[in-house]
């Protein structure tokens, strides 16, 4: 009987850990959880299993059994909770029957095991924080610095993330250890930071919000550069006055590399980038509305109405007015189409701003007296103080939907409910008359995470938070990355490594992807960031304000990209590309000065990117350069003179002009250096290097194809879908 009770004892002392083990493994897989209070339920079958044995050991000894000593016997089965067998008790029946050797040391381990289990549950948000902060700092991450609500939104959506906290109480932690969040309680100090990060790439996130000061995060910063070993980027939140003057007071200073490693976002910034490239104007206008090369057709306008303008609305203008720009075709030239913005809001005092001000005053002020013609507008502003809900507003808004206009609404006011009511209400106005021309977009930032856009809805939801608040967005999205290797292949660079003479040494549609195979290694990554490091801001804004208007451009040209799905998904053959985007110039390598001023697709695509150029610069606080300030220099043996027609410090630039007035400045340029020469003609080899003022807005168009193939996406026709 006491073999058999053995064998039953080894089964059930199997059965039970096969059942801990098997609990376990499907709540990790259901609710990635080890560790919970449900452990507790494993004591049970436990104690059960060790009392079990006890009693039988009892029985065999010849113990009086009786309630008292079965009352007794439980503080003993407990005992072994605590790791004091009752040796004594078993040694009888093993002797006899070797296989209780092995029932009691299953038992021991189970009860061993269970305990553990059990007293780490009441522990295991520390235990899970603790390994958690062990992982994240051992391989790198995102450091998030000071407990803040934005922090705590990007910590949600980015679990890989870890929290820097300053000053936590204890219930403050346990809250946060309850939600998931990664947490370190450290001062925000360089030899906190110093002392912990490994020799791992660490991204360092301060938000606003958090409250602290971005020159005091600047100087922790340039002290834990200083440490062997650390490689740390800064992620600053500042809006575009306080970025101004922490780039260019900091990028100033001539003997550190630390600035290549620092970059400042805007939230509402962010959203407005993420708009531009989801949303470009040129995704909803009908096709009628172009001519055949892509220049908007005289009787044709694009309208953008603002319902509100707080600080998203603010930031979608500034963003709009430097990306959205088209080109008309008037006697046989090209001319600047502005589009029509009209501002409406209730709060005066939000109709009055820098960017309304430079646009509508100071444009016309700084360039009353200038050597070369007066820069395009940027646009036409309309704005007017107006209860959004009176009569006035819905007779203006239904004035601008016709069939020759296509109108942008974008509402922001101050809740998601809000401005989704007030969308449904302007949507009424048009949708009873079957009328296309128009799209309203409503911010939301969809705390609920529900999917609230259709295709074919007239009405489409921006800045849901997910997308915002991610590494991504803030720390590594591909178009800034695009932006760095565009300035990387377009300017030169002193004492360029062999690598990178490699690469420009090949075609040029082939530069992309022969850039990519060395960005594989980590010297070179970091050598195209202490590159970009050194631009000035306008130049970083230059690059990559260009790589967001890249979905402008294509969808223009009936075109969207997508990421490939594999290698040899190639997408839209580039034969195809080159039937919409014409170019001869491209094919004769740019030796006709004369191909610059055609009405081809490529002409018309290269003024509309000169126009938003000048938007970008004159946003920036940049002026036309005079003649007089055009610096020479003689710079080889025979006397070459080189020219300057830019000045960083002083924020001038010759060729913030129009289209047509770059060709009075290169003229100019080469009567400087040729001052005996007659008038060049057309293939002159000189004027045509002096050319290249307009033929860099060309080069770079034609590698479009090739750059975004090499970022790993491919064309679709949104024409033929």
């Amino acid at each position: 009987m006491y073999l058999a009770l053995g064998i039953v004892f080894l089964i059930v002392a199997l059965g039970i850990i096969g059942f801990v083990a098997f609990t376990m493994v499907r709540a990790y897989r259901e609710e990635r959880v080890i560790l919970s209070k449900k452990n507790l339920v494993y004591l049970a079958p436990s104690f059960a299993l060790v009392y079990a044995l006890y009693l039988t050991a009892s029985f065999y000894s010849g113990e009086n059994v009786g309630f008292f000593y079965c009352v007794a016997l439980v503080a003993d089965t407990l005992d072994l909770f605590v790791f004091k067998a009752k040796v004594e008790l078993i040694l009888p029946i093993a002797s006899s029957y070797p296989i209780f050797y092995a029932d009691f040391a299953l038992a021991v381990f189970v009860c061993a095991a269970t305990a553990i289990l059990s007293a780490c549950s009441f522990f295991r948000r520390w235990i899970r924080n603790f390994l958690s902060v062990k992982r994240l700092l051992r391989r790198g991450c995102d450091v998030v610095i000071g407990d803040s609500p934005d922090a705590m939104k990007y910590l949600r959506h980015n679990p890989d993330s870890l929290l820097w906290g300053t000053e936590i109480g204890r219930e403050r932690y346990a809250e946060l250890l309850k939600e998931g969040v990664a947490v370190l309680r450290a001062p925000f100090t360089a030899k906190a930071m110093a002392s912990r990060l490994k020799k791992r790439t660490y991204h360092i996130v301060v938000f606003r919000d958090g409250a602290f000061s971005n020159t005091r995060s600047i100087g922790i910063f340039k002290e834990l550069r200083q440490c062997a070993g650390k490689q740390v980027y800064m992620h600053l939140e500042a809006n575009q006055e306080e970025t101004k003057v922490m780039k260019e007071k900091f990028i100033s200073q001539a003997d550190t590399r630390d600035s290549a490693y620092i970059s400042c976002f805007n939230k509402y910034e962010l959203v407005a980038r993420k708009f531009v490239t989801d949303y470009p104007v040129t995704k909803f206008i009908p096709t009628d509305f172009y001519n055949d090369n892509f220049t908007l057709k005289s009787d044709k306008n694009v309208n953008v109405v603002f319902v509100g303008f707080g600080r998203m609305n603010y930031q979608l203008f500034r963003m709009f007015a430097m990306q959205f720009q088209f080109a008309e075709q008037v006697d046989g030239k090209l001319r600047s189409k502005p589009v029509q913005y009209y501002i409406f809001d209730n709060d005066k005092a939000r109709l009055h701003n820098e960017f309304f001000s430079r646009v509508l005053y100071e444009v016309d002020a700084v360039y009353a007296d200038c050597d070369f013609p007066k820069p395009e507008p940027i646009c036409e502003i309309h704005k007017r103080k107006l209860d959004i809900n009176s009569e006035k507003a819905k007779q203006k808004f239904r004035e601008l939907v016709t069939e020759n206009s296509f109108t942008y609404f974008v509402v922001s006011l101050d809740n998601d409910l809000e401005d989704a009511s007030y969308a449904r209400t302007v949507d009424r106005l048009f949708a009873r008359d079957g009328k296309k021309n128009y799209r309203i977009f409503v911010r939301a930032k969809n705390n609920n995470n529900e999917t609230l856009n259709r295709d074919d809805d007239s009405i489409l939801y921006f800045g849901d938070e997910r997308k915002i608040y991610t590494h991504d967005c803030v720390v590594n999205d591909d178009l800034t990355s695009l932006a760095k290797q565009i300035h990387l292949l377009y300017n030169k660079v002193k004492d360029e490594p062999q690598w990178l003479k490699e690469v420009r040494a090949q075609a040029s549609d082939r530069q992309y992807e022969t850039l990519h195979k060395y960005m594989k290694d980590d010297r070179v990554r970091q050598y195209i960031e202490q590159q970009w490091g050194k631009l000035p801001m306008i130049e970083q804004s230059s690059n990559l304000y260009h790589a967001l208007n890249l979905p402008f451009k294509l969808r223009l040209l009936g075109f969207d990209m997508v990421k490939k799905s594999s290698p040899d998904d190639d997408g839209v053959p580039e034969a195809d590309f080159r039937k919409r985007y014409v170019n001869p110039a491209r094919d004769k390598n740019y030796t006709d000065y004369s191909d610059f001023f055609g009405l081809y697709s490529a002409n018309v695509l290269a003024f509309m990117e000169h126009s938003r150029w000048n938007a970008l610069y004159i946003f920036y606080d940049y002026v036309q350069m005079k003649k007089a300030d055009i610096k020479k220099s003689v710079t080889t043996e025979n006397g070459t003179v080189v020219l300057s027609h830019k000045d960083t410090a002083r924020k001038q630039h010759a060729c913030i002009t129009t289209y047509y007035g770059l060709d009075e400045l290169i003229r100019y340029e080469y009567s400087v250096c040729f001052p005996d020469a007659p008038a060049p003609a057309n293939t002159d080899k000189e004027l045509c290097k002096f050319g290249k003022i307009y033929a860099y807005d060309y080069m770079d168009l034609d590698k479009l194809y090739a750059e975004l193939h090499s970022l790993g996406y491919k064309l679709v026709d949104t024409r033929s879908a």
